[in-house]
C-alpha cells in the first residue's frame, strides 16, 4: 500500500488541487441546468453512428422508430454504468476526506460533490423520460467492482483505474458533444454538462499517475501497463458493447445482436477512435499498453 502522505511531499501538486478547486465554485447543481422540457422519445439519444448495431446491414433496414428505441435503451445502460462507477468511487473519496493534506482533502469534497450531482442528473434524467431503467441498473462488471473497492486508496493502480473509469465514458460524452445533431438535445446538455466537470477529475488523476510514474522503475511500469491494458479491455465492455438482453429490451427481433456488434469492423473503429486518444495519452507516459 502506497504511503497517504505520499502528496504531502509534492507542493506542486497541492498547488494543481488548489487551482482545480477554484474552478470548481460556485456549484452549480446539474438538474437545475438541464432544459428538461426539451426531452423527447422521439429522436436519438446517442449520434446514430454511436449505437452499437450501425452499419449492419439488418440494423439499418430497421424502422427509424426502432433504431431510436435502440439508442434509448444504449443511453440508459451508458448513465446506469456512470452510476455504478460513480458510486463506487463516492465511497472511496468519502474516507479520503478524512486525512491527508488539507488541499486534496478540499478538492476531493469538490469531487464528491460533483459525482453526485451526476448520478442525481442521471437519475432524474431516467425519472423525467419515463424509460424503466432497472434492468440496466446492475450486472456490471464484477471484477472492477471488486477492485474499486478493494485497491488501496493511495495505490498507483487504483488512480489509474479511476483514471480510466473517467475517460473511457468521457470519450463518449465527448462523441456526443461533437455530433449533436439529430439527437436529443436534453442528452447532449447532460453529455456536455458531465464531461465538463469530468475534465477537471481527469486532470486530478493524470496528475496523481505522473508524479508515481516519475518514481517507479522499469519492471513496474511493465506490470502497470499490462494491468491497465487487461482494466482498458473491462471499462470498454462495459460501456460499449451493451450486452444481449439489452437488444430484446428495445424489442429487436430474435438475433445474436451482441456478437454482430462485437464483431463489427465499424463498431470496433468507432471505439478506437474515441479511445485513441486515451491510448496515445497513457503511452506517452512511459506505459507499454497493448491495446485494442
Amino acid at each position: 500500500m502506497a504511503n497517504p502522505d505520499f502528496l504531502k511531499s509534492l507542493p506542486s501538486f497541492a498547488e494543481r488541487a488548489t487551482q482545480l478547486s477554484r474552478h470548481s465554485t460556485p456549484y452549480r447543481d446539474p438538474v437545475t441546468r438541464i432544459h428538461w422540457e426539451r426531452l423527447s422519445r422521439h429522436a436519438f439519444w446517442l449520434p446514430e453512428q454511436a449505437v452499437s448495431l450501425y452499419g449492419i446491414e439488418e440494423y439499418d433496414a430497421l424502422p427509424l422508430a426502432a433504431r431510436q428505441t435502440l439508442s434509448h435503451h444504449e443511453f440508459a445502460r451508458f448513465l446506469n454504468a456512470g452510476v455504478w462507477l460513480e458510486s463506487l468511487f463516492l465511497q472511496r473519496l468519502a474516507h479520503a476526506t478524512l486525512k491527508g493534506p488539507r488541499a486534496t482533502r478540499i478538492y476531493h469534497l469538490h469531487e464528491l460533490r460533483e459525482e453526485a450531482g451526476h448520478s442525481l442528473m442521471f437519475l432524474e434524467f431516467f425519472e423525467r423520460s419515463g424509460l424503466d431503467d432497472s434492468a440496466t441498473a446492475a450486472h456490471f462488471d464484477r471484477w472492477l467492482t471488486f477492485l474499486g473497492r478493494r485497491l488501496p486508496f493511495h495505490s498507483t493502480l487504483f488512480w489509474s483505474a479511476i483514471l480510466l473509469g473517467e475517460e473511457v465514458p468521457d470519450r463518449l460524452n465527448r462523441y456526443v458533444r461533437l455530433h449533436a445533431q439529430g439527437v436529443c438535445p436534453v442528452a447532449v446538455e447532460l453529455c456536455v454538462l458531465h464531461s465538463t466537470d469530468e475534465a477537471r477529475h481527469i486532470a486530478y488523476g493524470q496528475e496523481v499517475l505522473r508524479h508515481r510514474l516519475e518514481r517507479a522503475g522499469r519492471m513496474a511500469r511493465l506490470a502497470l501497463g499490462y494491468a491497465l491494458g487487461s482494466l482498458l479491455r473491462r471499462f470498454v465492455a462495459t460501456f460499449y458493447y451493451p450486452p444481449q438482453d439489452l437488444y430484446m429490451r428495445a424489442g429487436l427481433p430474435a438475433g445474436p445482436w451482441a456478437a454482430r456488434a462485437a464483431r463489427h469492423i465499424l463498431r470496433r473503429q468507432f471505439v478506437a477512435h474515441c479511445l485513441g486518444p486515451t491510448v496515445a495519452r497513457l503511452r506517452g507516459l512511459g506505459l507499454a499498453i497493448s491495446w485494442p
